[in-house]
């Protein structure tokens, strides 16, 4: 018998797996702004789908709707391996306005390589 909770975890990781397919592909408004975002909603369907696979494993037939999931994560990283040259580490000011703060791409590449290595740590982890 599936659980609310089962199916709830499900769902949050398909959320989360097309939240990284539309921040990869898209050009309009879901579009990533820029690198960290490309790196943040990889690292959460990639933890998002070893989680749902190691707390709720699908059983039977539905095994491949996860295989489906993986091959969805797969398809979003290529699109992020596409779009990458394309974008910097912070995003654009469009505003045309002076910023409180200057743009540090630095300090967000680190953030975004922390952010992956805890991503990379989680995934052992549920392995």
């Amino acid at each position: 018998m599936i659980t609310a909770l089962e199916i709830g975890l499900r769902l949050f990781a398909a959320v989360l797996i097309g939240n990284q397919l539309l921040r990869a592909w898209s050009q309009g408004a879901f579009a990533a702004p820029s690198r960290f975002v490309l790196v943040s909603s990889t690292v959460d369907a990639v933890v998002a789908l070893a989680f749902v696979r190691a707390v709720v494993p699908p059983p039977g037939l539905m095994s491949w709707a996860w295989v489906i999931a993986a091959v969805g994560v797969g398809i979003g990283i290529a699109g992020v391996i596409l779009r990458w040259p394309t974008l910097g580490w912070d995003a654009p000011n469009t505003e045309n306005t002076p910023t409180s703060r200057a743009s540090r791409p630095t300090v967000r590449a680190v953030l975004a390589g922390v952010y992956a290595v805890v991503g990379a740590g989680l995934v052992v982890v549920l392995a």
